[in-house]
């Protein structure tokens, strides 16, 4: 058999005949012809059950499966209606939906933007904090290192603990006086002790060692005798190291001439208070030339 031909996307007359008529005929006729078809077989077995005669003639259409193809007619109206009208709404809101994610995804690569801004912002303040945190160290370190030489903060360390007293019935005239005392601390700093008391008295650069009559007052106080002058520093080489330096070299002198009782110990640990804090009331500071010729008087702030 010879297959259909087409013409204009339509099957010719012939090639119509022969096919089924379920495909050749219209939708709507078939549903309402097969739903009749269903009436009149249900009437016929009612009717051989009852043992009447089959009716006579085609029998009419039933109203319900006309009612029923009507509502299907009618309802496939409607929702052809509303796909027509629901479609320039889809349109819109998928055309909104694109604006939406396109403007998000706008937001999205400018707050990645600001990420990576901060993180590298992150990345430099640490490199700098940890900077600034060893500069800090190191100032620190020197803070502590001037309090401990200019005497403003306490101390803590083995070294030397030196008795000194005058002898027994000394004359007046040959007692220990100011000065001998300073040639002993500033031996012992000389030969590298850190910090240095005289009878808990902290030596510092704004104190001192003077005489008001036969007394002798350190940082302004008054000190009696036995004169125990404590150093801090390493007990194995400071007393040898005193006797190497001028200042420790006129102290012994000095022990030898008046016979001053000396009685030297290693410590392995002694505290040194703080000096008392004293107001600064002046400055004058001196202008030198290039080769530290004095160049008359400064001011005082």
């Amino acid at each position: 058999m010879a297959e259909p031909r087409l013409q204009g996307g339509r099957t010719t007359g012939e090639d119509a005949r022969r096919l089924p008529d379920h495909v050749t005929t219209p939708l709507l006729s078939l549903i309402t012809a097969r739903s009749m078809d269903e009436d009149y077989a249900h009437v016929a077995q009612k009717r051989a059950a009852a043992g009447l005669e089959p009716a006579p003639g085609r029998p009419r259409p039933h109203w319900t499966s006309i009612a029923a193809v009507a509502l299907l007619g009618v309802m496939a109206a409607v929702v052809a209606a509303q796909t027509d009208r629901q479609a320039p709404v889809d349109e819109l809101s998928r055309a909104a939906l694109i604006e939406q994610i396109e403007r998000r995804s706008d937001t999205l690569d400018a707050l990645q933007g600001q990420v990576g801004e901060l993180t590298r912002s992150n990345a430099e303040a640490a490199v700098n904090s940890t900077r600034t945190q060893g500069q800090l160290d190191d100032i620190q370190t020197r803070l502590r290192r001037v309090e401990l030489v200019t005497g403003f903060s306490a101390a803590r360390g083995p070294g030397v603990r030196l008795t000194v007293q005058n002898r027994p019935d000394v004359d007046v005239n040959d007692e220990i006086r100011d000065e001998d005392l300073a040639f002993l601390v500033d031996g012992l700093f000389a030969a590298g002790a850190e910090a240095v008391a005289v009878n808990d008295q902290r030596i510092n650069l704004l104190g001192g060692i003077r005489n008001t009559g036969r007394a002798i007052h350190v940082n302004g106080r008054p000190v009696n005798p036995p004169y125990v002058i404590s150093a801090i520093g390493d007990p194995q080489t400071l007393q040898a190291r005193l006797l190497q330096t001028s200042q420790g070299q006129e102290w012994f002198n000095r022990v030898n001439f008046y016979g001053f009782v000396y009685e030297p110990e290693n410590v392995d640990d002694i505290r040194l208070p703080a000096a008392r804090e004293r107001v600064l009331r002046d400055v004058i500071e001196l202008n030198a030339d290039p080769d530290g010729v004095q160049d008359g008087g400064g001011s005082a702030p």
